[in-house]
């Protein structure tokens, strides 16, 4: 999917601030994004000052299969879990990288990954040539936002880049799963039913 020129602007213009360090706001196939470079520890505070969010980890968005093993330590059944379930609003939760600032992962030694299925996340993550910090752009406890315009304006005013990609497909945050045992367990309910999630790994 190409995107439109004004877009393609706009994303460019979004990578180039979280290659800066900045931190930007961006549409999902789920929820619209606040994100920066997750290797960028003091960015990654930053998001979590802005959205006021107590220690709790945070979701890590990659583009390709690369960038989940600078991330991620994935056993043999969360690979095959990635393969069928993404590009998708599955997010799946493995043993970080040791290398994982601990700050994105609230110090657990695991990390929500995905990998979105919106041409404007995988191309900001792709141009930012970095995985991204995946956490939903809200204040924490409010709802999560489904287009640019729900996007509280206190958040707004202090990111450096926004990017509007009208609004998102599934209009729910992504369901998280983790495998225990290769058995499918759903920690959050979402976008994805658990019956359409073992249908894909079955399929």
């Amino acid at each position: 999917m190409k995107l439109r020129l004004k877009l393609h602007k706009a994303v460019a213009k979004a990578a180039e601030a979280v290659a800066r360090g900045g931190v930007v706001v961006y549409p999902t196939e789920t929820v619209y994004g606040i994100g920066c470079r997750v290797f960028d520890a003091e960015a990654v505070e930053r998001v979590k000052t802005i959205k006021r969010r107590e220690e709790k980890p945070s979701p890590v968005l990659v583009s390709d299969f690369d960038q989940l093993d600078e991330v991620a330590r994935p056993n043999e059944h969360e690979v095959e879990a990635c393969y069928r379930l993404w590009p998708g609003p599955v997010t799946i939760i493995m043993e970080k990288a040791p290398q994982l600032p601990p700050v994105v992962t609230a110090g657990k030694p695991t990390v929500g990954v995905r990998m979105p299925a919106n041409a404007v996340a995988l191309t900001l993550i792709q141009k930012s040539n970095t995985p991204l910090l995946g956490t939903s752009a809200n204040i924490s406890g409010k709802p999560a936002a489904t287009s640019l315009g729900l996007v509280e304006p206190e958040i707004i005013k202090l990111v450096d880049c926004v990017v509007d990609g009208g609004r998102t497909l599934y209009g729910k945050p992504s369901t998280v799963i983790e495998l225990v045992d290769g058995e499918v367990r759903v920690v959050r309910e979402g976008a994805w039913s658990l019956e359409e999630i073992r249908s894909r790994l079955e399929s």
